[in-house]
């Protein structure tokens, strides 16, 4: 048992203590990962185990473990577990004292990412520390630690050269293709060697799926004869959208010739589509393209229409809750008409939502905005309930602190009687574990204790009445202006959504509000409230918390009649 013990301390002192800001009984966290390689230095078993040694060997009390397996750390995208354990930090009540890595590597290997999140955990006072890199405290530390973020990059980079030549290499000798293959194609075995314990070594080849060219073929002939790709997803299914389409039509492997970077293989395959047909399909996609380029014939890109849309990014489709978009149909006589479409009903034909004209809803939404801010009275409504909604929160807070220091007190009466009785008849194993303990749970209540105290929002002073009156009217000329940046920067600020939905002819917008100012919170609040207007509260996510969002007045529900969509 010594002996193990031994082992166990002189392994400990192969890694870095903890800083100072990490004394026992601080709560910490670990996130490990690795790239799902065979030559990984750590498997993710193998530094929890570490890492949870090291924790009890300095007294620091583990919480969460976050983990990505078979990630890289290249970028954040696809790191399920790294992203959740941002966003739980976003929420203050969730924030450890300290996340034990590995190494700095294991957090992230791309420069930018690295400085980035760990300048952002250091905001919220998060230390962020690791087992393996010599990081001393300080300023000079910080110095150290971008010299190691900057190796981890190159590594990074001088990996995925090796990777890259490695890939070419494959695909130039055997025509082996990582990856999924397009439509139409399957992966083949091939065997290129053996591995060191003599078993076969293999890649893949993409080769053409029997049961998939003949719709293969089907779907460019159609494309080919001026279909359209709603059509034709329709006829052959090959896609579960039809954005899928636009690789699809364009990839050179289906005429024989296989695009790998920079690397080009003529006759990789036997071409699945015959030259007439492929170029009768690239002649329409040119001319498509030409059609909506913003350098052909003065004609208006459909993204360029788009940032000019007011309602950009607050419009929803209320049949079923997708974003609505900017859409733009060309006339012959060279004019364009404008409207606000459901995403998903494009994306996925599935919503029954009818486009809508842009300036009759445009116009609706600004003519109600310009009425309700009019009467000084709702911006007072809307300004008093956000001063209530601080005061609960400020309740909240107070009641939670006052609940903690009861706890504590109670808690360190508990602590003086168990050292009392040590320092009386001496102390025992079954006393000192207690204490402990209680010790424990005393330096966590006042962490507990400090945050709920920080988080306690102070009461803004009620606004007087001319105060209110010179911000409506200031908004009030701010909606009835002409120039549609500062609308869209107006309408960005004020409005949390507009929820569209069209029934024939009739169109009806409700327009919600987001908080003028968003509270932090260290409690969640399972009470839900109503906002004090005479019809309808829309409650929905705000950013960061849960926002009180109150529709216009019954102006705003009124019928738009439009002319027949297009």
């Amino acid at each position: 048992m010594t002996s193990d013990h031994s082992d166990h301390s002189d392994h400990m002192t192969n890694y870095l203590p903890p800083p100072s800001s990490l004394p026992p009984g601080s709560i910490v966290d670990t996130y490990r990962r690795d790239s799902g390689g065979t030559r990984q230095e750590q498997s993710t078993d193998q530094q929890l185990k570490q890492l949870q040694d090291y924790c009890a060997a300095h007294g620091l009390l583990l919480r969460h473990n976050f983990v990505d397996e078979a990630k890289s750390g290249g970028s954040t995208i696809g790191r399920d577990d790294f992203n959740r354990m941002i966003d739980t930090y976003r929420l203050p009540e969730q924030r450890p004292a300290g996340l034990i890595l590995w190494n700095y590597a294991r957090f992230a290997r791309d420069f930018d990412n690295a400085v980035y999140y760990k300048a952002l955990l250091r905001t919220y006072h998060i230390t962020v520390h690791s087992l393996n890199d010599p990081v001393p405290e300080g300023d000079y530390g910080r110095i150290i630690e971008l010299f190691i973020d900057l190796s981890n990059e190159e590594k990074r980079r001088q990996t995925s050269a090796d990777a890259r030549r490695g890939l070419r290499e494959l695909v130039q000798k055997y025509g082996c293709v990582p990856g999924t293959p397009p439509r139409g194609f399957k992966r083949q075995p091939v065997t290129i060697g053996t591995h060191r314990d003599n078993t076969p070594r293999t890649a893949h080849r993409w080769v053409p799926d029997p049961d998939l060219v003949p719709t293969v073929q089907r779907a460019f002939a159609m494309r080919a004869a001026g279909q359209s790709l709603a059509a034709i997803n329709d006829q052959t299914r090959l896609f579960g959208s039809v954005n899928s389409y636009k690789t699809f039509f364009t990839n050179r492997l289906y005429i024989g010739i296989l695009d790998f970077g920079d690397l080009v293989i003529e006759n990789y395959c036997e071409p699945l589509i015959e030259l007439p047909t492929w170029k009768a399909v690239q002649k329409i996609i040119q001319a498509h393209a030409e059609r909506f380029s913003p350098s052909s014939s003065g004609r208006l890109h459909p993204k360029r229409i788009a940032s000019s849309y007011l309602l950009s990014g607050l419009a929803i489709c209320g049949h079923c809750g997708s974003p609505l978009w900017g859409m733009t149909s060309g006339q012959r006589n060279g004019n364009h008409y404008q409207r606000y479409a459901c995403t998903r009903a494009k994306r996925r034909r599935d919503c029954g939502f009818k486009p809508v004209p842009t300036a009759l809803l445009e116009q609706a939404v600004l003519a109600d905005l310009r009425v309700w801010s009019s009467d000084p009275s709702n911006l007072a409504e809307l300004l008093d309930a956000e001063r209530q909604q601080t005061a609960q929160l400020h309740d909240q807070q107070k009641s939670i602190a006052k609940k903690l220091q009861k706890e504590l007190a109670s808690l360190r009466r508990s602590i003086k009687r168990i050292t009392s009785a040590i320092s009386e008849s001496g102390h025992s194993k079954s006393l000192l574990a207690e204490l402990n303990e209680l010790e424990t749970k005393e330096t966590n209540l006042q962490s507990r204790l400090l945050r709920a105290r920080s988080q306690t929002p102070e009461l803004p002073p009620p606004l007087h009445p001319d105060e209110i009156a010179k911000w409506a009217s200031n908004l009030y000329a701010l909606l009835s202006a002409e120039d549609r940046p500062s609308l869209r920067a107006v309408l960005n600020a004020l409005v949390h959504s507009v929820i569209v939905t069209r029934n024939g002819q009739e169109v009806h917008a409700i327009t919600t509000f987001k908080r003028l100012r968003e509270p932090e919170t260290s409690e969640p609040d399972p009470a839900r409230h109503t906002a004090p207007t005479t019809h309808t509260t829309v409650e929905s996510q705000d950013g960061q918390g849960t926002a009180f969002l109150f529709t216009l007045p019954l102006a705003t529900q009124q019928q738009i009649v439009t002319t027949p969509a297009a």
